[in-house]
């Protein structure tokens, strides 16, 4: 789910063959592969999503948050106060982050 080109990057290194690699975070700018290794001598699929039942998503998460059935603890790895917002867009733009959260506090 990230545009970070390492991320990408990293996604297909570790694709199995003959695996799926559904794409919707936005990179930056242009991301460089090796089309032979990371997708064509896999037997890759690879599918770009560019809309969403906007909505209905708003709502399942919000249930399965609300549940416990989707825990994204670990995905996190930084939380600032709001008024700190600087530092964590600093953080995000050098990309020695997972997600960051901002708190109002």
């Amino acid at each position: 789910m990230s545009g970070q080109q390492a991320a990408i990057r990293d996604g297909f290194a570790v694709l199995t063959n003959g695996g799926r690699f559904t794409m919707f975070g936005l990179p930056a700018k242009e991301v460089e592969l090796n089309l032979a290794e990371d997708i064509i001598f896999k037997g890759a699929n690879v599918i770009g999503i560019s809309g969403r039942k906007i909505w209905q998503t708003w709502y399942t998460v919000r249930e399965m948050l609300e549940t416990g059935k989707l825990d994204i603890r670990p995905v996190i790895t930084h939380t600032f106060p709001l008024d700190e917002f600087e530092k964590g867009f600093d953080l995000m733009r050098s990309g020695n982050c997972g997600k960051v959260v901002m708190k109002v506090v």
